[in-house]
């Protein structure tokens, strides 16, 4: 017989072999379940998933990187669409948002004449799919999004391309004809953007020409609208003043005001003398020719014609 000591070193032995094969036969199950994961995977062909991550980025609609465009008014612009599936343009259609409301501008290719009034006219859609803005008005800033549609009635096709427009004004708060020399003339530069709907990024930049002269007043309301306050002098008249935008440092456009002083004429002016002495000689001068042709005696009629004359009268 064992003693109670042998019997439970027995036991423990016992034990412990099972545990170890169960942890074998666990061990041999997962690698039998990995290797039949790998099997699985090696059967799909590697096109196959290509495919299905395009269909899946498609079917997500993401939403491509937002372009900015700038422009001055009454300027031409071209807003580029880099989503094109058809190149002929007939999936392509561009929405307008404003007030947070989207406005269909060009549906599979074609401008909305019908439901656009003022802006229809300016707009044409160019052979790339571009949206071409002829005469750049304030009211044209926002966002633009070029959009796919395969069918007239089927879902969007893909992300979408967005392009926001900003508009670059400078004009005069003094009026024109008060141009002239001792005159305070300001001048406003404004960067339109962000027609309600969205927040704006401030990294922008607005600035003045550095020539602008020591008896300027530069003003920086904001980022996005500066003003610019001069005392005119004599050598301003036609002068050329230039505001210029940034972008993360970089120029991206400019914009110029020319101050013309009203009343100004490039003759020369004579002095009062000399004007009265022109005048002085040339009544003088017509006078002289009036007395001579009144003193010039009369032309006697040539022979020839003097006969033909009375033969004319006996004949009556």
């Amino acid at each position: 017989m064992l003693l109670y000591g042998e019997k439970l070193i027995v036991l423990r032995h016992s034990e412990r072999g099972k545990r170890q094969k169960k942890s074998r036969e666990r061990q041999r199950y997962t690698e039998t379940e990995q290797r039949e994961r790998e099997r699985i995977m090696a059967d799909i062909p590697q096109s196959f998933l290509g495919l299905l991550v395009t269909v899946l980025y498609l079917l997500t609609g993401v939403r491509g990187e937002t372009l900015s465009m700038f422009s001055r008014v009454g300027d031409n612009v071209s807003l580029p669409c880099n989503n094109v599936v058809y190149p002929n343009c007939s999936s392509t259609t561009w929405i307008y948002t404003v007030n947070r409301t989207a406005i269909e501008l060009v549906g599979l290719g074609k401008v909305k004449k019908q439901q656009l009034n003022n802006i229809a006219d300016r707009l044409s859609v160019a052979s790339n799919c571009s949206l071409h803005v002829s005469d750049v008005r304030a009211e044209d800033v926002g966002l633009y999004t070029c959009q796919q549609f395969l069918a007239k009635t089927g879902p969007k096709h893909g992300g979408d391309a967005p392009v926001h427009l900003f508009v670059l004004t400078l004009s005069s708060t003094t009026p024109v004809t008060d141009l002239k020399p001792n005159v305070n003339m300001t001048l406003r530069c404004s960067l339109l953007t962000c027609k309600q709907h969205g927040t704006c990024r401030s990294r922008f930049s607005l600035s003045w020409d550095p020539k602008t002269g020591t008896n300027a007043q530069d003003t920086q309301d904001s980022s996005r609208d500066i003003t610019l306050t001069v005392t005119l002098q004599k050598k301003d008249n036609n002068r050329k003043w230039t505001c210029t935008l940034t972008e993360e440092g970089n120029v991206k456009i400019s914009i110029d005001f020319t101050s013309t002083f009203s009343g100004t004429s490039n003759a020369v002016k004579l002095p009062i003398s000399h004007i009265m002495l022109f005048v002085a000689l040339t009544i003088m001068a017509t006078i002289v020719t009036i007395h001579t042709r009144r003193n010039r005696p009369p032309k006697a009629l040539p022979p020839q014609a003097g006969e033909s004359n009375r033969h004319w009268s006996s004949s009556i």
